[in-house]
């Protein structure tokens, strides 16, 4: 339930942002990609209030629990990656290239905990939520597989589309 609140709020306001932009003149074309996002996440509120509410019995076990995994990983990769590697900045092991998820400067720390903020936290509630659910129905661990698989190949399209 905290994981579908978060990202729930998370989606009000970014969808109130991006209706005042629409508002002021902007396109929706410059705001497709919110959008997606935005739709993606409220998918994903939806899986969360399924694996607590009676209606969730209604949707495969095996698909729910692939859901929440691909929701968790889908939202972790990103902040893991960035602590990795500003980690081995840190440790001296890499050297920063000042942009990304290398930059080291004060905006960078802030959009490091801006990330963990909007995409890290969500993540682990959503890891707790498929570990819940793993332990409640009896699933094979392809369902992990699968969710943890194909969170990474939609947060990969989405950089695409995005980049």
């Amino acid at each position: 339930m905290a994981a579908a609140a978060w990202v729930g709020v998370f989606c009000a306001i970014t969808g109130v942002a991006v209706l005042w932009a629409i508002v002021r003149g902007g396109s929706m074309s410059e705001n497709g990609v919110v959008l997606l996002a935005i739709g993606l996440r409220v998918a994903t509120v939806v899986m969360a209030l399924a694996a607590v509410q009676a209606w969730g019995r209604l949707i495969p076990a095996w698909l729910l629990l692939a859901g929440l995994w691909g929701a968790a990983a889908t939202q972790l990769a990103y902040p893991v990656a960035e602590t990795v590697v500003k980690g081995l900045i840190l440790g001296g092991l890499m050297d920063p290239i000042d942009k990304g998820i290398s930059n080291m400067s004060a905006e960078g720390w802030f959009n490091f905990g801006g990330t963990w903020l909007i995409w890290g936290v969500p993540g682990v509630l959503f890891t707790l939520a498929a570990l819940d659910h793993g332990r409640k129905v009896s699933t094979r661990g392809r369902s992990v597989a699968l969710g943890i698989g194909g969170g990474i190949v939609l947060l990969v399209g989405l950089g695409m589309v995005i980049g």
